[in-house]
């Protein structure tokens, strides 16, 4: 009985070490928003970004009004790394969702 528990404890040690090595969770890269230049456009910049690489999992996110009432949590999310979970944004595509945040997150 103790050796089955042995190797229960184990397999869920290295299953949750697996798991947690292949997640974003807990990463630490800085990222530090530019804003300069133009200022971004709900419709052309950010709208694409969010269709593409985010409305596969979140399609609560397909509308303006969805987005702005989750703009915190998508900020938090895009600054930290955390999403996409299986891929990730370009420089210019982070600076696009969150300086558009920064900025009020008009709806343009």
């Amino acid at each position: 009985m103790f050796l089955d528990m042995k190797r229960i404890l184990v397999v869920a040690v290295l299953s949750l070490g697996l798991w947690t090595s292949c997640s974003k969770y807990g990463t630490t890269d800085a990222y530090t928003p530019s804003c300069s230049g133009t200022a971004k456009s709900y419709m052309t910049d950010v709208a694409p970004i969010i269709s593409s690489s985010c409305g596969g999992c979140h399609g609560n996110l397909s509308s303006y009004s969805q987005l702005f009432s989750s703009r915190n949590s998508v900020r938090n999310a895009v600054v930290s790394g955390n999403m996409p979970r299986r891929s990730s944004l370009s420089t210019a595509q982070k600076d696009a969702i969150v300086c558009w945040i920064d900025t009020g997150a008009a709806n343009n």
